[in-house]
């Protein structure tokens, strides 16, 4: 079982109508963090069944700071982990294990590299690009954010501000609903626009389980090796990663 942890939120701040940007403190020592890893919150609500509440989220900010550490919340409906993020106020201490997971730079093949986010997944996607371990590559680092609508998650403006100086090119693309049957389809024809002209020698592909598996089968069938193909599932996810 992982040793709980504690972090004070510092600061919180709201971006866009759904959206809240939380920032942490550990009291003491460092969360040890590289870009593109994930905490999991215990929110102590527990759950019909008897079960308490525990949810994933992706650290944004960049593992150069390893005394805070900052995440994005996006309120899903009713949702008891997302609502309680939403709810916690500046001041308040929080429960945590990690961080956790493989979504991140180390042993990635030098050459061209994707970054394809959907969805809330881009906190994956700019923890990995402004960690450490991304910046020998951030030349020829190409980002895709697969996203329904400006104000879906975080603003545009703001992953493209933080992305400066880290990747080639960073491209928004407009998503259909995730109830929309030409879905997969819609991904699937932005990410052959995104590798037309180079195939990558690795990809990071972040988000909706339900896409990025099938997008992860199309660049192998384009010839990439599978074992330089990483995906981190935030819904959809056939082992559950992450819930509202």
């Amino acid at each position: 079982m992982a040793e709980p942890r504690v972090a004070q939120l510092v600061k919180a701040l709201p971006l866009g109508p759904e959206t809240r940007l939380l920032t942490f403190a550990l009291p003491e020592g460092e969360i040890g963090f590289a870009g593109g890893q994930y905490i999991i919150v215990n929110t102590r609500i527990e759950l019909p069944g008897g079960k308490l509440a525990k949810r994933a989220y992706s650290i944004l900010s960049g593992d150069a700071e390893q005394k805070q550490f900052q995440i994005a919340v996006r309120r899903i409906g009713s949702g008891p982990g997302s609502n309680f993020m939403h709810g916690i106020a500046e001041g308040a201490e929080l429960e945590f294990s990690g961080p956790w997971g493989k979504f991140v730079a180390n042993g990635a093949p030098v050459g061209p590299r994707l970054v394809f986010a959907t969805d809330t997944g881009i906190t994956a996607g700019l923890g990995l690009l402004q960690g450490h371990g991304s910046r020998t590559l951030a030349d020829v680092t190409t980002a895709v954010w697969f996203i329904e609508s400006d104000s879906y998650f975080l603003p545009p403006g703001f992953a493209r501000e933080s992305l400066l100086g880290l990747v080639r090119e960073f491209r928004i693309a407009a998503a259909p609903r995730t109830t929309d049957s030409t879905r997969i389809a819609s991904a699937i024809a932005v990410l052959d626009d995104s590798v037309a002209s180079t195939l990558p020698s690795s990809a990071f592909l972040a988000g909706d389980g339900a896409l990025i598996h099938p997008l992860r089968e199309r660049l192998v069938a384009a010839g990439m090796k599978r074992e330089t193909i990483r995906l981190e599932a935030f819904f959809n996810n056939p082992e559950r990663r992450v819930q509202s």
